[in-house]
């Protein structure tokens, strides 16, 4: 049994392409951040967030598909667990803005294609 909380029931009613942009528009926002290495919280916040959506929309994908976002929420996982050491290095700063970026441009192929 799911137990999603309000927004996120909310977000699951939404049409799936809408899900998916809004998820790209994390990501996009998460590319701009970390690229400048703004605002740490923020993108903590919607690492957390995303790693959400990437739940919610994989749901209603076929295998192939959902396992791709899969892939997407492992990375997500990955730098949520070492989230201290990651925000402190260029580099690792640099592989967000980087990934993120491809994953945007990926998101609105996808949801391009739902629509």
């Amino acid at each position: 049994m799911n137990h999603w909380s309000d927004e996120e029931l909310a977000f699951r009613c939404e049409r799936l392409s809408m899900r998916m942009e809004r998820l790209a528009q994390n990501f996009l926002q998460m590319s701009t951040l970390s690229h400048q290495a703004m605002d740490e919280a923020r993108v903590c916040a919607m690492l957390r967030e995303s790693k959400v959506f990437l739940e919610l929309i994989a749901i209603d994908l076929e295998v192939e598909t959902a396992f791709e976002l899969a892939q997407m929420q492992r990375q997500l996982s990955r730098w949520h667990v070492h989230w201290a050491e990651v925000w402190a290095t260029d580099s690792s700063r640099l592989e967000i803005s980087t990934l993120t970026q491809a994953w945007t441009i990926r998101l609105q192929a996808m949801a391009g294609v739902l629509v």
